[in-house]
């Protein structure tokens, strides 16, 4: 049952990347023979599926194969993390409407965490704080939360990798993909850490709302 309920929630996920979370929270509480298998007409009165969902959903239900997303991932060494699994972050446990799928590459740093996030065009002072309190905290062991984007961002992770301390960049792309490019090297430097490092997303076409979302509760502050 448990591998059926991991199923739903990956298709879920990968459904959300499609048309949005409305649909999802009247979807999480079907179990997954109806969402897995049910015709989407049969579903449409009760979770007021509109027809571009509806042709969103059927599309999935045809080409949606589990076992084969979860290979595709671990070879790219990516771990999709859903509700019924224990390494789900907890925070995510208590709020309403929770995302059905954590997509995950690296460890999960077990420490307090704090968020540093800020403008993509920060001036040189700005980004030379930014990493210079990415440093600091991760020297004293806690773990950095940030965006990898350009500016404040990427200068928190640079100053918790200069230190060897843990860092986790919360994604609003693919967790496959590094954007801006130009931080690849950066993002490799993660997963070096002696103390553990990842990054994580969820898919969502609403990516920033997730992302800060995700950054919030992976964090203290």
């Amino acid at each position: 049952m448990e591998d059926e309920d991991r199923a739903k929630y990956l298709f879920l996920s990968l459904l959300q990347a499609r048309v949005g979370s409305s649909l999802i929270s009247h979807l999480g509480n079907l179990d997954p023979e109806a969402v897995l298998r049910t015709p989407v007409g049969e579903l449409a009165g009760a979770a007021k599926i509109s027809e571009r969902a509806s042709r969103a959903f059927e599309e999935l239900q045809r080409a949606f194969d589990p076992s084969r997303m979860q290979e595709r991932l671990a070879a790219k060494g990516i771990e999709a993390l859903t509700p019924v699994d224990e390494a789900y972050p907890g925070p995510l446990r208590s709020i309403p409407d929770p995302p059905p799928a954590v997509f995950v590459n690296g460890v999960v740093p077990d420490t307090v965490s704090v968020a540093l996030v800020g403008s993509r065009k920060a001036s040189a002072t700005g980004m030379e704080t930014a990493r210079a309190l990415g440093l600091a905290l991760s020297e004293r062991g806690v773990c950095v939360v940030s965006g990898l984007a350009l500016g404040v961002d990427a200068a928190a992770h640079e100053g918790a990798v200069e230190a060897g301390g843990p860092t986790v960049g919360v994604l609003g792309c693919g967790i496959d993909v590094t954007y801006p490019t130009k931080y690849k090297r950066l993002r490799a430097a993660f997963l070096r850490s002696a103390l553990g490092g990842m990054h994580v997303t969820i898919r969502s076409n609403e990516e920033r709302m997730k992302r800060r979302w995700m950054l919030e509760l992976l964090s203290l502050g």
